[in-house]
This record gives structure tokens, sequence and C-alpha cells, in this order.
């Protein structure tokens, strides 16, 4: 949509990030789109209808994140919101903290920590300049409480978490908010109906609310985030998680 607030969203090609792109182009965003540098080449994965301008980089690059950023500001002349996804599809693997080498450790937290620290880091610039600005992170659910082999994403979500209380207190009263939304087990592309009994059970016994998040149910706090309506909302780090982390 030409002429209307502009917001990047990070892994939009995909689950909670591209319902998060169809809601904020629904609210009359124009949403531009980061993705690794060939996500959509073979086929399988399509990006957004809604997406009016796609930018790949690594977002484990400073130089990759810069230069996304600029991209962005280049083509629409502002960028208003930027929003995090770190969430990955399906289940997360377990791996034992003693079998995480250091390069595994090193990769997951260039991505998962970096990344957005230095895509936040960018933007500010231009958000600051202009007096008005949204910076809304999506972590996973294992930062927050202590998960069997999640030692990698529990650390980087837990930076995450803390990154967003600091720098919303730094930018206040600058007219940037800045918050975390915590995403509980959410359905992405697999169904406990495709899962042993066993393990189905395991996952929604977890969860007080008994079921799976769905896609929107995170987005639309996402989208909330970004409106103008939430420039009393910063350093908050809000769950949507069915009361996992209860």
């Amino acid at each position: 949509m030409s002429g209307g607030p502009v917001a990047l969203v990070t892994n939009g090609g995909y689950g909670v990030g591209r319902e998060i792109v169809r809601l904020l182009d629904a609210a009359g965003w124009l949403v531009a789109v980061g993705s690794r540098p060939g996500e959509f080449d073979n086929g399988s994965l399509k990006p957004p209808a809604e997406a009016a301008t796609l930018h790949h980089g690594l977002i484990s690059s400073s130089p990759d994140c810069a230069r996304v950023i600029n991209e962005v500001i280049d083509r629409h002349g502002r960028i208003d919101a930027l929003v995090c996804n770190t969430l990955r599809p399906g289940l997360s693997l377990e791996t034992p903290l003693e079998r995480i080498t250091s390069a595994e450790w090193d990769r997951h937290m260039a991505a998962y920590l970096s990344g957005p620290f230095y895509l936040m880091r960018v933007a500010l610039t231009s958000m600051l300049a202009q007096g008005s600005g949204r910076i809304v992170l999506v972590v996973p659910v294992e930062g927050g409480r202590g998960s069997v082999g999640q030692a990698t994403m529990g650390v980087s979500s837990a930076g995450l978490v803390t990154l967003t209380r600091r720098l919303a207190r730094e930018v206040a009263g600058r007219g940037v908010t800045v918050n975390t939304v915590v995403a509980g087990t959410v359905d992405e592309g697999f169904s406990l109906d495709d899962m042993p009994p066993e393990l189905a059970a395991q996952v929604t016994s977890s969860v007080p609310a008994g079921r799976l998040g769905q896609c929107s149910e995170v987005a639309d706090v996402v989208r909330y985030l970004c409106a103008p309506e939430a420039a009393y909302i910063t350093g908050q780090v809000i769950a949507v998680d069915g009361g996992f982390g209860t």
C-alpha cells in the first residue's frame, strides 16, 4: 500500500512471520520482507503476496543487516517498524549441552542474538531521526524457563529479552518503543495428528491451554504493538503461550 507506514519483517515467508506480514498489510502498512539468500528459489516456499519488496541477506552478517535496512529506507523512504522474528518452523530438536559444539554455539548466537542486534542498531538511526518507531522481537518460549536440550535457543531468547528492556529505557523518551512477544508452541506447518500419540500427548500436556497456538494469535499481538495505539507500551515481554510460562 503506497504511502502507508513501512515495516520490515524478518523470516516473513512462513508461519508466524507470514501471518505478521498479512496482518500488517491489512492494517495499511507497506511491508518489506527479509529472508535468507535463495530461500524462495526452489519453489517450495513462496514469498507472501502482500510483500511490497523482498530483501535477501544473512542475519548473522552485520554488513548484510545494514544493507537490508538501508535498502528498505532507500526504496520506501523510511522505516517505521522492525519486526525480528526468530521463530523456527516445527518443533525444536533437543540437544544436550555437552553435545553442542563450539561451532554450533557460535553459529546459533550469530543468527539468533547478534543478528537482531545488528538490525536494531541500524534501524534505530532512522527511527530516532524521525522521532518515531516500533521494534518488536518475536522469540520462542524456551528463553523463559528451563527446557531440556534447548540451551542455545534459551540463551539467545533470554538475551533478546534483556536487550528489549535495556533499549526500551534508552529510547522511551524519543518516540521509539521496543517490546518482545514470546510465542509458545505454535502450529507452523505441522499437526498433532501427524505425530506419534505419545509425543502429541506430551506436547499438549505441557501447555495449560491443552492445544497448540495459532500463528494469527501471535501475529495479532505483534500487529497491535506496531500500531499507534501502542505508543505507551514499551519494554514489555508479552507471552502468547497458552499459559506454558506460568
